[in-house]
């Protein structure tokens, strides 16, 4: 019994490799370097050359609305109705030119 006790301890650690002088080979960690991907700028929203009809407006979400708001100049409540914010941002555009 006290023979096998002996032998599974000696399998069990490593710490009894590096008190009885057996050099350990260390092999370094490294790490890949990172993906970067190249986003591409997002599209305008709507294209500005002859001015913005409603449908377009209308085709657009409330979040989208906003954005294209601060791009024009304005800020706009998404608590509103879709509807009410594109008479805003309508009327705001159509003033502005």
């Amino acid at each position: 019994m006290i023979n096998s006790f002996e032998q599974s301890i000696k399998k069990m650690t490593r710490f009894g490799d590096l008190i009885g002088g057996k050099e350990t080979v260390v092999t370094p960690i490294t790490t890949p370097q990172p993906v970067v991907e190249k986003v591409a700028p997002p599209a305008p929203l709507i294209e500005e050359g002859e001015g913005v009809t409603k449908q377009q407006l209308m085709k657009l979400s409330k979040i989208q609305l906003e954005e294209l708001g601060r791009e024009h100049g304005i800020e706009l409540d998404r608590r509103l109705s879709h509807a009410k914010l594109v008479v805003q941002l309508k009327a705001f555009i159509d003033s502005k030119s």
